[in-house]
């Protein structure tokens, strides 16, 4: 059996071209001007521009269109731009798309947008996708609304670059809409944007990672950065370091960040810094900073000095806040106005916070909430208090519901309460409980006499509140397991507050402990509570010891109750205290 060598594709590639040219020049010999221009043609995509231009010449003198356009290309490549677009236009005339679409190029490039218009026009309703592109990139230059209806025929026809503008253009058409929820421009923006990513656009794979992620398809947004981060894109090697993070792969996704900020992206190289700083290499974290703010990222700035800060070194703090904040960076503005409050420059601090506020730090609203309030200036302070409030600031919020209480604005101030205690803060959420607590019918009765016991949403609120460590709402809690006879609950609820230093807390479980028995552990928790200054736990030891003989122990809590108060408390052991001395003198 006769052995056959098997040839490499590219040799049969290479083998069958050159079988192509020897025919073609067969063809020519006889004088086949479409042999001519295909020769030439093929010549001039090899880069052989001496051997295509007779080929072409003599084509194009036999009237073949094709062979003109692309004589146009070759002098155009010699640097014949005028002689290039005399052919160009003899074909264009013809009747030829691609002739049309370099005409118009030529024309754009000599300013002439008229003509360049007009020849793209030509080519564009030829069906050519080039022409198409080009005049539409003409006229979203000059913002012609129909410049959309030649990107998307550009796009639909397969040109990416067109597909990754048109689904920007819609992009910001639906940034730019007022009506809540997503429309029908993001959803055709996410298909153009695949389509561009799929042949290859890397800024289109970027954006549909985006926003896939944003949609919480991390998977596929994963993917998709890692498409355009391999080729080169840095923001899509960046936003894969923080998804890598966010998945607990900090390795690998500080290899990514390492990519990006090495190819230039500053919040890469932010990330690099704050990666290091945790881990405590400072000097680490400073060069990445540095890199960061050498990349024209001001984050970079207000990096360093929130690193310089946490290490002490205040004036370099305060020099890199106040770069990043002339540069316009909000929260490095609030923070170097808190720095200049805490060395008493309360009014170099307040301009800082102001330029912050209205740059839309939140923050900053309700640090000059604090500012103003602390100068007696109780309006502007809710002025700023219900600006920050409505950008969603917990702590404001509740400042705005407690200034409506003392107005008298209940409905107003359990708004703002609500938002508050919703956004996690106790102390809102236990003054929505007073406010709903004084609200409170009495308890409906069963028919036989016995009180019926439903929760009502000012005890959620108040168990909320206690179960976030607020010492009144812990005592409060107790004291209504204690009505409806759960002795057990309230119990760990006043011996939480006592615990965390409430004298109520005390006296309320020491109130418990002696119903049920335990006097010398309820003498325990009235100390605790007569020591912070409760006076009836005062009388309630006075009492106690007076029961017991020990007559002077008594006197001494019963002055201590007097003291103490209140009025009634102080009556009540004056009159304890009298009586005791009259028994220690017999």
């Amino acid at each position: 059996m006769q052995s056959v060598d098997l040839v490499p594709p590219a040799d049969r590639d290479e083998a069958g071209e050159a079988a192509e040219e020897a025919r073609q020049r067969l063809a020519v010999e006889a004088g086949d001007v479409e042999a001519m221009s295909v020769l030439g043609a093929m010549l001039l995509r090899r880069g052989d521009l001496d051997g295509a231009e007779p080929h072409l010449r003599a084509a194009t003198a036999a009237g073949d269109r094709a062979a003109a356009n692309n004589l146009g290309v070759l002098l155009h490549q010699r640097g014949y731009a005028d002689e290039a677009a005399g052919w160009w236009r003899i074909a264009a005339v013809a009747g030829s798309a691609a002739a049309a679409h370099a005409l118009g190029r030529h024309h754009r490039e000599r300013g002439d947008e008229p003509a360049a218009e007009y020849w793209l026009r030509q080519s564009a309703e030829q069906g050519h996708v080039l022409g198409a592109y080009a005049l539409a990139d003409l006229l979203e230059h000059r913002g012609d609304g129909t410049a959309e209806q030649w990107m998307r025929a550009a796009a639909e026809r397969g040109h990416r670059e067109a597909a990754y503008r048109l689904a920007r253009s819609l992009d910001r058409r639906a940034a730019h809409e007022e009506e809540a929820g997503p429309g029908d421009a993001v959803e055709e923006a996410e298909q153009w944007y695949r389509q561009a990513a799929a042949r290859g656009h890397r800024r289109a794979a970027l954006h549909l990672g985006a926003i896939l992620e944003k949609r919480g398809e991390l998977r596929e947004a994963g993917r998709w950065y890692l498409t355009s981060a391999k080729d080169g894109e840095a923001r899509a090697a960046c936003a894969l370091g923080f998804l890598l993070r966010d998945a607990g792969d900090i390795e690998s996704a500080a290899v990514w960040w390492l990519r990006a900020a090495q190819d230039g992206d500053g919040n890469a190289a932010n990330a690099l810094g704050a990666l290091h700083a945790e881990r405590g290499e400072t000097q680490t974290a400073e060069r990445w900073y540095r890199a960061a703010m050498d990349a024209g990222d001001d984050n970079g700035a207000y990096n360093l000095g929130l690193l310089c800060a946490e290490q002490g070194r205040t004036a370099q703090a305060e020099q890199w806040y106040r770069r990043a904040a002339y540069a316009g960076h909000r929260e490095a503005a609030n923070a170097l106005a808190i720095l200049l409050l805490q060395e008493g420059d309360t009014t170099g601090a307040e301009p800082w916070f102001s330029k912050a506020a209205e740059a839309g730090s939140v923050d900053a609203a309700f640090n000059l909430g604090i500012l103003y309030a602390g100068r007696g200036e109780d309006g502007a302070a809710l002025d700023w208090y219900e600006r920050a409030a409505a950008a969603g600031h917990t702590e404001a919020a509740l400042q705005v519901g407690i200034a409506r209480l003392r107005e008298g604005e209940e409905q107003e101030a359990e708004r703002h309460l609500r938002c508050a205690a919703g956004g996690g803060s106790a102390e809102a959420a236990y003054r929505l409980a007073t406010v709903l607590d004084a609200r409170r019918p009495a308890e409906p009765a069963h028919e036989l006499g016995e009180v019926v016991h439903e929760k009502t949403e000012c005890e959620e609120w108040y168990e909320r509140a206690a179960s976030q460590g607020h010492r009144r709402a812990q005592v409060r809690v107790g004291m209504l397991s204690a009505a409806r006879g759960d002795v057990v609950e309230a119990a760990r609820w006043y011996r939480r507050a006592a615990e965390a230093g409430s004298r109520n807390g005390a006296f309320n479980l020491g109130l418990l402990l002696a119903r049920e028995g335990s006097e010398p552990e309820a003498a325990v928790w009235w100390e605790r509570a007569a020591g912070a200054g409760h006076g009836r736990a005062a009388l309630r030891l006075a009492l106690l010891y007076a029961r017991r003989g020990e007559l002077a122990v008594a006197q001494r809590w019963a002055d201590r109750a007097v003291t103490l108060g209140p009025a009634e408390v102080g009556e009540r052991a004056a009159r304890l205290r009298d009586a005791l001395r009259q028994e220690l003198s017999a």
